[in-house]
């Protein structure tokens, strides 16, 4: 029998099941490649059984509100008594982010074991990065082409601002941002697009929406929507047609009323104590002002448009808006108490202060040490970054030619992100999608034009695609194979050379475990109307990983100001005081009873000599031994009970030993004897510490003309302080109670 030969139409039917397998073949690889790519540090993540998270601040708050969440679920932590002790705060973040992610952990693995909750959160950033990465790839695809969409998805797969922002355990809202970043330009961009059928602007509701959620997962992303609004805007104003000026004004109206309608129930009434009731920074009556006064002011014009001659051309409508946006803008700012302070304060967050400057995403992206250093921008974008400023310019002129007005919101938007970036770099999650955006389409339609301009083989063009794709990427070739050296090296049990930061954040982990062991547990930690017995000071950069290991109130963390002026300035004055007492009575008022001591200080400026910062670190003396400092004026009320540091992980050659001393409050007792007038008197014990040698404790005093000395101990010594004036020896015995007491204890004489 003669063997049958398969036509084309029947080996295309027979195989069209698998011709869509193959279609999303592309997509699953994407994806797939985003989510391996994010989660190279999986060693240094998932170690010993524990879960490492990669920055140790922002992700230890929200996890704080998750398994807040997942315990109490529906309820969220809307205010905390463990920030800003002893009065509490309301955190700043909105609780979407935090919500949604104790909901889905709920659900996947329950609410029984934190461990599996920590595990769970950690996996959750890669894969809403790689849904980015596909977000983007998909608009690309949709707008450009489907060569565009492919090197889009390949350019934000591997961008180090995006990477940074999804990795494996950043449980972070800003994981989050460039996804809903990519959905606003996509919805935002039908909304700019040509009018549907009925005369009417598609994508009115979901830009309203995704307006919503992407406000509701950051206060800061109005900056973003002011960008669409702006080109929205003035795209309304430039039309000529004025059925079209006043459809696109009613779209606008319904897209603002739709963002103001969601948000509305979780802004309104919020008075926020040290921001006032209308600030952008975060969740307040603004937001539902802004969106609703633009809903109304659409409206507004669309009806002036329609039934009045203010709407015959485009220079009346043009006049007619700016009439009605000065009004507007006058009213509010003259009639809503607290509004102008409110912008003032929020525009300070691009000014320059001391905190502010020692934040890190903060900074310029091109000069974060104040001086111009070009490696940034291909550190995180690659060195197609220098190419930005043509491939959008080559876009914008195509756009323009082709009246494309959805390709020109894109581009503008985009170009907006970044330059938010270069003022600081924190806005990188969102401008790598932007990035990526303009740049994708810019090289597939630039490759496209030198292939019909040059012609060459097939297999060139793929080798000269692939060695520019490699030139450009190499800076994070670089970077991925060293994170994903060190993270195998961590999987095999092998010693890592650590970064200073983490070497610094295992450190302090070690300290806020230690207190969780050793120190009285306090009330409330998930139970919001129980208040906490004590709280703890800290330097506030620190703050959220004390708390969340500890499991104990701090009076400044890393909300900084914002999650309490009173415990952020009460924390500087502790530290910046040059007398113990002084501290001591500021710590008495905040109710604490530890203090955990770097060489940060408060964390708000560097600590200046003489400060109680200062005094509180231990120094080497004597070799490997540690000493406190001061014995002519020694702590009398701070008594050392916990030293961590980092001598025991790996570093490179050179770098110095950090630190941490946890110190207890105590009253101290009063010890008083007899001695030759002028003469000086020594106290000097060796403190046991846990874990380590012990620390040396030199305290000096004078005995006075009437022949008496007096000096507060904060330690107790069974065996005894050994006490000295001039060749007398002594040896001197304080119990626990007469220090925790603060009793009058008789101390040693000497010959007069």
């Amino acid at each position: 029998m003669p063997r049958r030969v398969a036509t084309p139409q029947a080996s295309s039917r027979l195989s069209r099941p698998s011709r869509r397998l193959l279609a999303l073949l592309p997509w699953a690889l994407l994806f797939g490649s985003a989510v391996v790519l994010r989660a190279l540090r999986l060693g240094l993540v998932f170690v010993d059984g524990e879960v490492r998270f990669p920055m140790g601040e922002d992700e230890l708050y929200h996890l704080r509100r998750i398994w807040f969440s997942v315990v109490h679920f529906p309820a969220t932590l809307a205010f905390d008594l463990y920030m800003n002790h002893p009065e509490g705060a309301a955190p700043i973040w909105p609780p979407l982010f935090d919500w949604t992610v104790a909901a889905l952990a709920r659900a996947a693995v329950g609410a029984g074991d934190p461990h599996a909750v920590e595990v769970f959160a950690a996996w959750l950033p890669p894969l809403i990065g790689a849904l980015g990465v596909l977000a983007a790839a998909w608009l690309a695809r949709r707008t450009f082409s489907p060569a565009a969409g492919f090197v889009t998805g390949a350019l934000l797969l591997v961008q180090p601002a995006h990477i940074r922002r999804s990795a494996l355990g950043f449980v972070d809202h800003h994981a989050a941002l460039g996804l809903f970043a990519t959905l606003l330009l996509a919805a935002a961009m039908r909304l700019a697009g040509p009018l549907g059928p009925a005369g009417r602007p598609r994508g009115v509701v979901a830009t309203g929406v995704v307006v919503a959620a992407a406000i509701g997962l950051w206060p800061g992303f109005v900056l973003h929507v002011a960008a669409v609004q702006l080109f929205l805007v003035a795209q309304l104003l430039a039309l000529r047609d004025p059925a079209a000026a006043v459809a696109r004004a009613r779209g606008l109206a319904v897209a603002h009323a739709v963002a103001a309608a969601l948000l509305l129930p979780f802004c309104v009434g919020r008075e926020w104590p040290d921001l006032g009731s209308f600030s952008p920074l975060v969740l307040s009556n603004f937001q539902p002002l802004w969106l609703g006064a633009g809903a109304g002011t659409f409206a507004l014009l669309a009806a002036l448009w329609s039934r009045s001659p203010l709407g015959a051309d485009r220079a009346r409508r043009v006049a007619s808006a700016a009439g009605v946006g000065v009004l507007g803008l006058g009213a509010a700012w003259w009639l809503v108490p607290g509004l102008a302070v409110a912008l003032e304060n929020a525009a300070g967050w691009f000014g320059s202060n001391t905190y502010l400057g020692g934040i890190g995403e903060l900074r310029p992206l091109l000069a974060p040490d104040g001086r111009f250093e070009a490696r940034h921008g291909s550190a995180d974008y690659s060195h197609l970054f220098w190419a930005y400023p043509v491939a959008l310019a080559g876009l914008a002129a195509q756009a323009l030619r082709r009246q494309r007005a959805e390709v020109l919101l894109l581009l503008f938007v985009s170009a907006v992100f970044l330059a938010l970036t270069l003022q600081q770099r924190r806005f990188g999650d969102v401008s790598a999608a932007g990035f990526a955006l303009v740049l994708g389409p810019a090289l597939a339609l630039g490759f496209r034009a030198a292939r019909h301009r040059i012609r060459a083989p097939r297999a060139v063009w793929v080798g000269v695609a692939g060695a520019l794709g490699l030139a450009a990427l190499l800076p994070q070739a670089a970077a991925f194979q060293v994170e994903a050296r060190a993270s195998l090296r961590s999987l095999r049990g092998e010693p890592v050379v650590l970064l200073a930061g983490a070497r610094r954040r295992t450190v302090l982990e070690r300290a806020a475990r230690w207190l969780k062991r050793e120190t009285p547990a306090t009330s409330g930690y998930l139970d919001p109307t129980a208040r906490p017995e004590y709280g703890v000071l800290a330097a506030w950069g620190q703050g959220h990983l004390l708390r969340y290991y500890a499991e104990r109130p701090l009076v400044q963390d890393n909300f900084g100001p914002w999650g309490g002026r009173s415990g952020f300035d009460a924390a500087h004055r502790y530290f910046a005081s040059p007398d113990e007492d002084a501290a001591v009575a500021i710590a008495e008022r905040l109710g604490v009873r530890y203090v955990v001591a770097t060489e940060l200080g408060s964390g708000q400026e560097a600590p200046r000599p003489g400060s109680q910062a200062l005094r509180l670190l231990p120094v080497v003396a004597r070799g490997a031994g540690l000493a406190l400092p001061g014995a002519e004026h020694a702590l009398e009320r701070h008594r050392l009970i916990f030293v961590a540091d980092d001598a025991d992980l790996a570093r490179k050659p050179g770098e110095p030993i950090w630190r941490v001393a946890v110190y207890e409050i105590v009253p101290g007792a009063r010890v008083s004897g007899r001695g030759r007038p002028d003469a000086s008197v020594r106290f000097e014990l060796e403190v046991p510490l846990p874990g380590r040698a012990p620390v040396r404790y030199r305290a000096r005093t004078r005995v006075d003309p009437d022949g008496r000395y007096e000096v507060r101990l904060p330690y107790p010594a069974a065996a005894g302080y050994a006490v000295s004036s001039g060749s007398e020896r002594r040896t001197f015995e304080l119990s626990e109670a007469d220090v925790r007491e603060g009793r009058a204890v008789p101390g040693p004489s000497f010959a007069p």
